[in-house]
């Protein structure tokens, strides 16, 4: 996916977000805007968003001091997510098709705004999960391939953000289970509220899953830049699910066959999604859309 020119106006509203979480300095806070506005002027609109995006994050850490601004906000996610686990672990449990529930839950995970509440409505969150609408549901497709992979398997996750890595622990935890290796991407330096290693552990993803680090602070999984590590994984994988709207930018028009599992937060997003998944932009306006989006880019290799 392209950067679109709305896009440029997005990063000058997470600019000033984000130096306004990391200080106090108003100063700082018109200094870093001014940078990134100079970056935005010779920024190249063939990149994908996310990449476009670490150069305005490394702007904002160096102009603020601060390289994770974001790091507090992290670990209060991955706490209340996890105290509202074994919660949902009793719902994949006693489902008729725990996997597919999983997979519900982990697509849900980040309209759930657990990060906001003081009180955690469990029931509520569950039944906005279990019962909201996939505008792209490929579901079934899904299940079916997973399920037809031989013990021992290759599947690849590709994780998204902190707190929201809990849930996918319920489907990483469905795989093991059925005897597949899962390997687990995430971030290898902090930029916004992906997921790093130590958000990984924390959540207990290695007691399911290898944690593979992808070699960026990217918001989304470019393939150009990621470590070799991480594209041996990606292409000795049976299977890759992808976790998230940055690896979807990033991944969109990759040369692999990947399950998109993600919430669709932009418009200019909504509209390539309905483009390559032939569905209408009318049903994908970007404001919080549920989508299992089945990608075949090896018919365009």
């Amino acid at each position: 996916m392209k950067t679109a020119m709305e896009c440029m106006a997005c990063y000058l509203r997470q600019t000033l977000q984000v130096a306004r979480v990391s200080t106090t300095d108003s100063q700082l806070h018109l200094k870093a805007l001014r940078r990134v506005a100079e970056l935005i002027s010779g920024m190249d609109m063939e990149r994908t968003p996310p990449e476009n995006a670490v150069p305005v994050y490394r702007a904002i850490a160096e102009i603020t001091g601060c390289a994770d601004p974001y790091l507090e906000i992290k670990q209060q996610s991955n706490e209340q997510a996890l105290a509202v686990l074994p919660q949902f672990k009793k719902e994949v449990a006693d489902s008729p098709d725990p996997l597919a529930t999983a997979l519900r839950l982990a697509i849900g995970g980040n309209i759930i705004d657990y990060g906001a509440m003081h009180v955690f409505d469990v029931d509520a969150a569950l039944e906005r999960c279990l019962k909201a609408q996939l505008v792209v549901d490929h579901s079934r497709k899904l299940l079916q391939q997973l399920r037809a992979l031989d013990n021992g398997a290759k599947v690849l996750y590709l994780a998204d953000n902190s707190g929201e890595i809990v849930y996918d622990s319920l489907v990483i935890e469905a795989l093991a289970d059925m005897g597949l290796d899962v390997t687990v991407a995430v971030k290898s330096g902090p930029i916004i509220n992906d997921a790093l290693f130590e958000d990984a552990r924390a959540c207990g993803i290695d007691n399911f899953a290898s944690i593979l680090e992808n070699g960026t602070n990217c918001p989304g999984t470019p393939l150009d830049i990621c470590s070799p590590e991480l594209l041996q994984a990606f292409n000795s994988a049976d299977l890759i699910i992808s976790k998230g709207q940055g690896n979807f930018e990033t991944l969109s028009e990759a040369k692999a066959e990947i399950y998109f599992l993600l919430t669709v937060k932009c418009r200019v997003v909504g509209a390539h999604l309905a483009e390559i998944s032939e569905t209408s932009e009318q049903d994908l306006p970007g404001s919080g859309e549920l989508v299992l989006f089945y990608y075949n880019g090896k018919e365009n290799a």
